[in-house]
């Protein structure tokens, strides 16, 4: 499931951070629970549900409002760092890749898939790849494990990581897998097994095989749309607030899971998904009719005109 590396972060829980509820009323829970599908186990996960729908639309909204003035979710690069090597990995330690990018405000990197060359041993191990901010002393930010069989192994990892450097790798005393290099890309002239760097293709992302490597990557830089709503949620909050109702009223007069006798008729479901869906549209010009995000002018770069003369005749 490759698309849900883009939803990593959930803006906070309205219900527990007091910024669109303090609390659900009953009117809220009965209808809640109204909507409550087989595989949810109460209103809670219902409106967890709810509520993160609100957020993809929402993120939707939001590209479509500032396509016309800024770069929106704009792919600063997509690479794949190591050539596969013939012999195996005898150094002793963690080995790996580490990965360089100058992120803007707004960017952020996705791992997209780990590969790796597994020997042929019987039982094949299972693979333990560590995802640290900077190098082995530095956070760890995850922990990926997969079954490794013998030859060569991708893993879908698609996760997203807000951090300029990440040290990726795994001990090699638990895996034996090749060595590798770094890819050499033919647009490069004078790079030769290295990863452009800046000015070649504007790529300012760089890479280092780490005690012999031992994984490819394939990665994408990009900026994120998501980023921009979590570190400005106050100036989306009532137009999310909007959005859980539209989607909420949706939800009633779409499902198949209520009963005859719910206070809430569909009828009056879709009049208030209209009244709802007016508001939200309303918050949502407001939010963004004077937008500017100064703080990052590679994520957005404007794109309206800078000067006007008009020459008489």
């Amino acid at each position: 499931m490759p698309f849900q590396g883009y939803i990593t972060s959930d803006i906070d829980t309205p219900s527990k951070s007091g910024l669109y509820f303090t609390d659900l009323s009953g009117c809220t829970i009965s209808l809640l629970e109204d909507l409550i599908k087989e595989d949810q186990d109460d209103y809670s996960e219902c409106f967890d549900y709810l509520y993160k729908k609100a957020q993809i639309n929402l993120k939707i909204d939001l590209q479509r409002k500032l396509a016309d003035r800024f770069h929106i979710d704009k792919k600063l690069t997509t690479r794949e760092t190591s050539e596969i090597k013939a012999d195996f990995n005898a150094g002793p330690g963690l080995a790996g890749v580490k990965i360089s990018s100058s992120l803007p405000k707004y960017g952020r990197i996705q791992i997209l898939t780990l590969s790796v060359y597994a020997e042929d041993v019987s039982p094949m191990p299972t693979g333990i790849f560590y995802i640290y901010k900077d190098n082995a002393e530095g956070e760890l930010l995850a922990t990926i494990t997969s079954e490794l069989n013998s030859g060569r192994n991708t893993i879908d990892v698609y996760q997203d990581f807000e951090v300029d450097t990440l040290f990726i790798v795994y001990d090699t005393e638990v895996a034996s897998l090749r060595e590798t290099k770094n890819k050499y890309f033919a647009d490069c002239i004078g790079y030769t097994e290295q990863l452009c760097n800046y000015p070649c293709a504007g790529d300012s992302t760089s890479v280092q095989q780490i005690n012999g490597g031992g994984i490819d990557i394939r990665f994408v830089a990009y900026c994120s749309m998501e980023k921009v709503i979590l570190e400005n949620l106050p100036l989306f909050q009532y137009a999310l607030l909007y959005r859980i109702g539209v989607d909420t009223m949706k939800e009633r007069v779409t499902t198949q899971r209520v009963n005859v006798t719910s206070v809430l008729t569909a009828e009056r479901a879709t009049e208030l998904m209209t009244i709802h869906n007016d508001d939200y549209k309303a918050a949502l010009d407001a939010a963004t009719m004077n937008i500017k995000m100064t703080e990052d002018p590679i994520c957005f770069m404007c794109k309206s005109t800078v000067k006007a003369v008009t020459n008489l005749p």
